[in-house]
């Protein structure tokens, strides 16, 4: 029986530390930013780490085609790139999180 404590208690201290290098990475993917870009970086998208939109550029050449259509089909693109970059960064963050841990 003590032996089943000793381990409750350290999957209890186990936990509470992860909880808190959750908390840690969270924080830290809050604060950075990612870019996605379509069209030869005819739109650029900015995203924070929390997955807020923070900047919109278009180039030049972009707005003088005039083609609303293919702007929009090219901002979508943009913001996908800077999602899946969110993503990736965060599988990044949460491989690292859980690395060594015991199943």
């Amino acid at each position: 029986m003590a032996g089943d404590q000793t381990t409750l208690q350290d999957l209890a201290r186990k936990t509470h530390e992860l909880r808190e290098r959750l908390v840690l990475v969270q924080t830290e993917l809050a604060e950075m930013e990612v870019t996605g870009s379509a069209g030869g970086g005819l739109v650029t998208v900015t995203m924070r780490g929390d997955g807020e939109v923070t900047r919109v550029a278009f180039d030049q050449a972009a707005l003088g085609q005039g083609d609303a259509e293919s702007l929009a089909a090219l901002t979508l693109t943009a913001i996908r790139h800077a999602t899946d970059a969110l993503k990736s960064l965060t599988a990044d963050k949460m491989a690292v999180l859980t690395a060594g841990m015991e199943a």
